[in-house]
């Protein structure tokens, strides 16, 4: 029996549950300019969050994320013609359950560093402009005749994935931990780049909403091209937008005081 305190003094390594940290990286989205990886739209981003460990396997984390995504009709084949482009500022709140493929950080005998898995719910409010006109937001425009201007708080689904390792190895000690990951998240809103379904009527829009709101949603006008016919598809119906965040996280782990 007398290698049990040894033990339980052990058992305090690293153990904590609370962990706060943040992430840094690049953003971008996929949807109707943006059908596969794009590096010419990365854009920078950032995270803070606060992380409850349950087990050695399982934790809770509460995240606040900004991120900033973009695009352009010109990066797609035979949709030069449209001059359409937007930016967007991106903020979330989420809810995310995280699984360690390996024991982690809750026991003498856990490993040093371990894949994990992400998924949860987030909540998030944007709101889109040009991308070569910034003071021109494109959702008060209703560039696609809607009746009234799409909601800007949207819900989302993150999903991700990311491997982490103890930068610090102190017993009875907050411990650093440094990874790498990649979060997506699955939107149900295809207006995260103003672009949806079809072109509305220029001479009506320039009516109701003035000629500003009218060549903004036929934005070819704007470089000499011809009005469209009403219907004439303008984005995909079938698409819903994604944006994702691919980065590097740093986190602090607090380790309860041992008593001696």
């Amino acid at each position: 029996m007398a290698f049990l305190p040894s033990l339980l003094h052990a058992q305090k390594y690293f153990s904590g549950h609370n962990e706060w940290g943040f992430a840094t990286g690049l953003s971008n989205y996929y949807g109707d300019f943006s059908t596969g990886l794009n590096t010419k739209h990365f854009k920078p981003s950032g995270a803070i969050y606060q992380k409850y460990n349950y087990s050695s396997y399982f934790a809770l984390r509460n995240q606040i994320s900004y991120l900033e995504i973009e695009g352009t009709s010109a990066d797609i084949k035979g949709l030069v013609f449209q001059n359409l482009n937007f930016q967007t500022k991106i903020y979330e709140a989420s809810t995310m359950v995280e699984f360690n493929f390996h024991p982690f950080g809750m026991n003498i005998n856990d490993g040093m560093a371990t894949p994990y898995f992400l998924l949860g719910l987030s909540g998030f409010w944007f709101d889109p402009y040009r991308l070569d006109k910034e003071e021109v937001n494109l959702r008060n425009m209703r560039t696609e005749q809607q009746k009234r201007s799409y909601s800007q708080l949207q819900p989302s689904i993150p999903i991700g994935f990311g491997v982490k390792t103890r930068a610090s190895n102190r017993k009875n000690s907050g411990g650093w931990i440094v990874g790498a990951e990649v979060i997506f998240r699955k939107t149900f809103t295809d207006y995260l780049d103003d672009t949806r379904k079809s072109y509305g009527d220029f001479k009506t829009i320039s009516d109701q909403q003035g000629i500003g709101a009218a060549e903004y949603s036929q934005a070819q006008v704007l470089t000499g091209g011809g009005k469209l016919a009403q219907g004439t598809m303008r984005g995909d119906t079938h698409l819903k937008d994604w944006y994702y965040f691919m980065g590097l996280t740093f986190s602090y782990r607090f380790t309860p005081q041992v008593c001696r």
